[in-house]
């Protein structure tokens, strides 16, 4: 009998754990737009884009650096190529946003009291509010079509951004890729 009580207890104490590293370990929401009619393998070279090639005050951040390498990780896994006059251009943007969210949960308060047979009075409803500031981070990824101008395929990652985000920018920024270019159609 006790030994099923320790291996229940184990059981909890291990679910409580996992779900504790999962709920800190944050991934980004990931959000994807193909064009259905494109065959993506005919596309065998890349480019980055000319806007993306220099940023603010002409040097490229660290940032940007570290985007660039996971992209171009990313699109060798799926078999392309880096050439000059290619067939795809690469562009991303980056966007951060501080953002709100109000969060209305149900609560009661108990009143205690003094008078003679009338004790615990209680359950009278309320509605707390929580307000929570935090930062929003996105990245854009397109693929281009260079000839035509036009967009084939684009990959979001949307996520908070906190200290940690920072502390560990180019892992957060492969991690993102990818999951971006899981959604990349490549036959």
């Amino acid at each position: 009998m006790s030994t099923k009580i320790s291996l229940i207890v184990k059981s909890i104490i291990l679910l409580m754990w996992t779900s504790i590293l999962f709920s800190c370990a944050s991934t980004p929401k990931i959000h994807s737009l193909v064009d259905d009619r494109v065959q993506f393998n005919k596309y065998q070279t890349y480019t980055f884009h000319p806007s993306v090639s220099v940023e603010g005050d002409n040097y490229d951040s660290m940032s940007s650096r570290y985007i660039k390498l996971a992209i171009q990780n990313e699109m060798q896994k799926k078999g392309f190529r880096q050439a000059e006059d290619a067939d795809l251009w690469v562009n991303f943007n980056v966007y951060v946003h501080d953002k709100l969210t109000v969060d209305t949960s149900p609560s009661i308060s108990l009143y205690y009291g003094f008078r003679r047979d009338y004790g615990v009075w209680g359950n009278y409803p309320m509605l707390q509010e929580r307000i929570q500031q935090y930062t929003e981070g996105t990245l854009n990824i397109d693929l281009i079509d260079r000839k035509t101008n036009l967009l084939l395929w684009e990959g979001v990652a949307i996520g908070k951004v906190t200290s940690r985000t920072y502390d560990n920018l180019e892992f957060k920024i492969n991690e993102a890729v990818k999951l971006m270019f899981e959604t990349l159609p490549k036959d």
